[in-house]
């Protein structure tokens, strides 16, 4: 089964910025990567209007795990590493440590790719954090998502795949998460620049008031999106 570790941080200061990206891509991601679960890695970078958190870079971990009790164990030993000092922390004011932000999720749904577009190594991400709108409505929630809407959001520009996760609730290092959304849609999409997605997104905006994509009422009003663009190539273990 598949998981993802999603994790968002800062730099220490505009100073340590440098510092804070090549440990991070040459030093850090590759310690993670050797806890045995781990599979590979990709770091991005927000767009900045697209930002609602104050984290502006995000790393996803993928991950091969039986089940959520091997999740809490992969994120266990990866905590006991970073205790023991066996993985080589950041140089001094390089990292935020006070913003550092993870959370675990397993795949709800089979990854879909877009019927008209290759899906190439994507050039970044578009994050949607979903609750059902109550209770009753969380079935219908994932049937619109899994057969409606994700298949409508491969159609437009530029969105190439896209793959859905539900919380584990694995907090790794236990502060406050950025939403109490259980459900994560991570969209892979083709845009260089912020201009190029925003005007993407806008045929979105279109085809919804068009209604060719359809909306439900059975989704939360309180979803969060993010939208990143690549900054390392696939890390693997």
């Amino acid at each position: 089964m598949k998981a993802v570790l999603v994790v968002l941080t800062n730099p220490g200061s505009p100073e340590a910025e440098q510092a804070y990206n090549d440990w991070y891509t040459n030093v850090h991601v590759p310690d993670v990567l050797d806890v045995p679960g781990y599979v590979s890695a990709v770091r991005y970078r927000a767009f900045p209007s697209w930002q609602p958190v104050p984290q502006r870079y995000l790393t996803i971990y993928d991950l091969e795990v039986r089940d959520i009790a091997h999740v809490q164990q992969i994120s266990d030993e990866h905590m006991r590493r970073i205790g023991a000092g066996e993985m080589r922390r950041s140089p001094d004011g390089a990292m935020d440590r006070a913003t550092m932000r993870a959370m675990y999720y397993l795949e709800r749904s089979p990854r879909q790719t877009s019927t008209t577009q290759p899906a190439t190594t994507p050039k970044g991400v578009f994050l949607a954090f979903a609750a059902p709108a109550s209770p009753a409505t969380e079935a219908e929630l994932n049937r619109w998502y899994d057969e409606q809407h994700v298949p409508d959001i491969l159609t437009l520009p530029g969105f190439t795949a896209a793959q859905r996760y539900v919380t584990t609730n694995v907090n790794m290092v236990g502060q406050p998460w950025v939403t109490e959304n259980a459900y994560l849609t991570v969209y892979e999409h083709q845009h260089d620049t912020e201009d190029a997605y925003n005007a993407s997104f806008g045929t979105i905006r279109e085809r919804i008031a068009a209604g060719t994509v359809v909306m439900t009422d059975s989704i939360a009003p309180n979803s969060l999106m993010a939208v990143y663009h690549r900054i390392s190539d696939r890390i693997t273990a």
